[in-house]
């Protein structure tokens, strides 16, 4: 079961560099750092915050949660005693996060098939931004939970 624990702890480095870019990126592209193009528009698109508030709005607690992202792995990697309860109360709260980006998404995508009705629908594809998000992060919130209640022993319970 080690091999798994290791796996897992590379997926969460992985997701957390994800994270990181996408924080960095709106701030770079807003402040003329990274050049515009394809790449600063992929950093863009990485941002949380881009389907929902705004890329600068959420770029600090997108780059808080890919720092608790890292702290995860080294725990995962190392063992920690308290590794259950922390992957289960932060995959809660991601999923929970990757919960309401679906929703949005499909309050997004029936307003736009409304707009397309009236004529509109410019925009419409930009409806499904959204499940770009909210699709992985419900995907990598289940699979942590799961591995979370199958491979770690609970933490409260008394030594033998």
């Amino acid at each position: 079961m080690r091999w798994v624990q290791r796996c897992l702890a590379a997926g969460h480095l992985g997701f957390g560099l994800l994270l990181l870019l996408g924080a960095v990126g709106p701030v770079a592209v807003g402040l003329g750092v990274w050049p515009p193009g394809i790449a600063g528009l992929w950093l863009v698109l990485l941002s949380l915050g881009f389907s929902f508030l705004g890329g600068l709005v959420t770029s600090l607690p997108q780059a808080a949660l890919a720092v608790w992202m890292f702290v995860l792995s080294r725990w995962l990697w190392t063992g920690h005693r308290r590794l259950r309860l922390a992957l289960l109360v932060t995959h809660g709260c991601v999923l929970l996060l990757g919960s309401l980006y679906i929703g949005i998404g499909l309050l997004a995508v029936a307003a736009a098939e409304r707009s397309t009705a009236r004529g509109g629908g410019l925009l419409s594809p930009v409806a499904f931004l959204p499940f770009l998000h909210g699709v992985p992060l419900t995907i990598f919130a289940l699979c942590s939970i799961a591995f979370a209640l199958a491979a770690t022993t609970d933490d409260r319970r008394p030594p033998p």
